[in-house]
């Protein structure tokens, strides 16, 4: 009897801290100085301790699914979050600046956003994001590659 009530307790939390992150994540979305991406997986995380029905939501959303799954799979984050979150902690920034805060405090939370940037961007960039090399493109039979083409080698083959 203690040990099924401990057990749906602990399930409980973990529902709990999965629906409080998830709102922070969903508010972070529209706060500048709120992130987003790590409430998300939080939310997840907890969620899938917590609530499968939560984490089933999560993972099969049509707007999460796909930074989740690059996350969970690869420990990526993709390049259009990455350039959104980056573009955000600078704008953090320079509103820090304008609230005149006292300098130990501008430089103590400038070392924070620095901290945070620099994980957001050294995370890979998801394996279906990332562009074929040239060499693996696959060349129609019988067509000429273009830098083999005279006209491209030699600007002067225009000129005769």
């Amino acid at each position: 009897m203690l040990k099924q009530w401990l057990a749906q307790s602990i399930q409980a939390g973990y529902l709990t801290v999965g629906m409080l992150a998830l709102l922070l994540g969903l508010i972070g979305i529209v706060t500048p100085l709120l992130p987003t991406t790590p409430f998300l997986i939080l939310a997840a995380w907890a969620s899938a301790k917590g609530s499968s029905r939560l984490h089933n939501w999560l993972v099969n959303h049509p707007r999460l699914r796909s930074p989740l799954a690059a996350w969970r799979n690869e420990g990526a984050i993709p390049s259009s979050a990455k350039r959104m979150a980056l573009v955000m902690l600078f704008l953090s920034w320079l509103m820090l600046i304008g609230a005149a805060l006292p300098l130990v405090g501008l430089v103590l939370l400038s070392g924070v956003l620095i901290t945070i940037a620099t994980f957001i961007a050294t995370r890979p960039t998801p394996t279906h994001e990332q562009s074929t090399p040239v060499d693996n493109i696959l060349l129609y039979r019988d067509m000429p590659v273009y830098t083999e083409l005279r006209a491209y080698s030699d600007p002067e083959a225009f000129h005769e």
